[in-house]
């Protein structure tokens, strides 16, 4: 099946990405992700139904990440899914969502997959893996691993 049959390009991809992600416009979400889309972030156990949450979340990570920023590492364009690979970068300077965690002010990065499954261009489900422990550990939420003893 081709790229077509899915309704959605490697381009259109970066550039959704680069405006809602990297500079806060939300509204290019709505020409994405259905109305009735669902996003799971999976390293907080977290559903987010429907756009405008979904829409409420990426605002509220920008507000905690305002310095946010995403580059898109691969993308991998399937039948009826999309695939990104990604790493993130931002300042910790706002409150985390889903976590009580105070601003740190501490930079992080991380990298992260996020699987689209897609209807007609526009995504309906979202899956959202990303390093977490390496994101609380680099806030000094969590402490590093002691060195292996020899």
């Amino acid at each position: 099946m081709s790229t077509e049959s899915i309704g959605i390009q490697e381009d259109d991809i970066r550039e959704l990405n680069q405006a809602a992600f990297n500079e806060g416009n939300l509204d290019v979400i709505d020409e994405g992700y259905t109305e009735d889309m669902v996003m799971h972030n999976v390293p907080l156990g977290v559903d987010y139904e429907g756009r405008e949450a979904f829409k409420e979340w990426v605002k509220s990570f920008r507000e905690a990440y305002p310095d946010f920023h995403v580059e898109i590492e691969d993308v991998v364009i399937g039948d009826e899914k999309v695939v990104t690979q990604y790493v993130a970068t931002g300042t910790h300077e706002g409150p985390l969502p889903g976590l009580d965690i105070e601003p740190t002010n501490k930079t992080v990065t991380f990298q992260g997959v996020t699987v689209h499954r897609m209807v007609d261009g526009k995504a309906t489900e979202a899956w959202w893996y990303y390093d977490q422990l390496g994101v609380l550990t680099q806030l000094g939420v969590i402490p590093e691993a002691p060195p292996e003893l020899d």
